[in-house]
């Protein structure tokens, strides 16, 4: 289960959490050459907050030239270089990665995105366009100057199109069979058609073979590429937003990114909702565990819990702190709704390390008179009880259930903190 934004000020303290965002572009900013209602004004509040943005895409139709003269049509600002796409990728995969041989050439089922960026590269290509509205069916010679086959998204598909690239990857024993991504569907016209990852299918069933490499999302060529144009991107306050689950969530996800999913594309709300799904949006899904009574809300009695969950480290001292500011005490539970666990979650360094287990040490050598390693319990129980958490006696007994206390009441302290830090 997801929990959805649905206040102005939910997206604004959203938004407030990073510094980066990653978009995706079909079903995201635009279905066909129609912008999304709203997302213009969004995209100017982002650049108005000097927020930094990357466009990844797995539309392989287009160069990133006529991608960015698309952004500019419809009226989205964005830069040349801020611009990703798995037609890109292929072509510095086959560059940089397989250093593809000048005397090679590649058949391309696809469109002109795939042809124009593999030229820029100075590899040769044939096929693609060049090859729609085949209808013949005769034999086809084997090409061995073919070293490898891409598929990308063709509105123009044809049966001669499949014929050329399962002869020349079927005989060809070192051929590569490169799929630009596996969406198998993408929106368009208020609906969704069949995307790349279908267009792929007939060869993988007639091959039974699959691609030898996916370059767009979710392989993370793309997310490495971003990473390596940008470097002082951190990854802590950086955010994917897409609209489909199983390819910009879960590229967002594997990179160890938050995600947003939004619901303007492939995506519907009963999938996030659905128990058989497993790839969730990042904050959405830890809060939603916590709403015991599904009204978007948590208790204040489980706030730490959640904190820790999604990778703070608050004291018992500065939850307590937390919850008073929401209205609420150790006696008095409050509910506390998405938007104020925001402004929560985002507080001025909420998201500080914690202490090392040598410096939790130190804390404890103070104590240790014999220079041994080993405290009483009693001493232990002071210093946990009146010192940095300070924790409740109680909170001391379940504790010290995991820790063998010596026939003389003394407990080896490094061992303690070790086992704590485990747990």
């Amino acid at each position: 289960m997801s929990v959805k934004l649905t206040s102005v000020e939910e997206l604004s303290s959203f938004i407030e959490n990073y510094d980066n965002f990653l978009f995706d572009c079909d079903g995201v900013l635009w279905h066909g050459d129609q912008a999304i209602d709203g997302i213009i004004d969004v995209m100017k509040k982002l650049r108005a907050k000097n927020k930094r943005i990357c466009f990844v895409t797995n539309n392989s139709t287009t160069s990133r030239a006529n991608f960015h003269k698309k952004f500019e049509r419809i009226g989205i600002e964005a830069n040349l270089d801020e611009i990703f796409s798995s037609s890109v990728a292929t072509a510095s995969y086959l560059k940089h990665i397989v250093k593809f041989p000048q005397d090679k050439k590649v058949y391309v089922i696809g469109m002109h995105g795939i042809t124009e960026e593999l030229a820029k590269e100075g590899i040769q290509t044939f096929g693609a366009e060049a090859d729609s509205g085949l209808t013949e069916n005769g034999p086809i010679p084997n090409d061995p100057q073919v070293g490898a086959v891409v598929v990308g998204l063709d509105t123009q598909v044809n049966y001669r199109k499949y014929a050329k690239a399962f002869t020349y990857l079927r005989n060809n024993k070192d051929c590569l069979f490169i799929a630009t991504n596996e969406d198998t569907t993408f929106p368009i016209h208020g609906t969704i058609f069949p995307g790349a990852g279908s267009i792929q299918a007939p060869l993988v069933t007639a091959l039974k073979r699959r691609p030898d490499v996916v370059l767009g999302k979710p392989a993370q060529n793309m997310m490495e590429a971003i990473f390596a144009q940008y470097p002082d991107f951190d990854k802590s306050r950086t955010c994917m937003v897409g609209d489909r689950l199983d390819t910009d969530i879960d590229f967002g996800l594997q990179a160890g990114l938050d995600t947003l999913c939004v619901l303007t594309g492939v995506t519907h709300e009963h999938e996030l909702a659905d128990e058989a799904n497993t790839i969730n949006p990042t904050f959405y899904e830890a809060f939603s565990l916590y709403d015991k009574r599904g009204n978007s809300t948590v208790s204040s009695a489980n706030l730490g819990d959640l904190l820790r969950g999604l990778g703070q480290n608050p004291t018992q001292a500065e939850v307590r702190e937390l919850v008073k500011s929401v209205g609420g005490s150790d006696k008095q539970e409050v509910d506390i709704d998405f938007g104020t666990f925001l402004t929560i979650l985002t507080r001025p360094d909420g998201f500080k390390a914690a202490g090392t287990s040598q410096e939790f040490i130190q804390g404890f050598q103070v104590f240790d008179k014999e220079g041994d390693g080993y405290i009483s319990a009693g001493e232990l129980r002071y210093v946990l009880t009146n010192l940095g958490e300070k924790l409740t006696d109680e909170e001391v007994d379940e504790l010290l259930k995991e820790v063998e206390i010596g026939k003389d009441g003394r407990i080896n302290y490094v061992d303690f903190v070790t086992l704590i830090l485990s747990n």
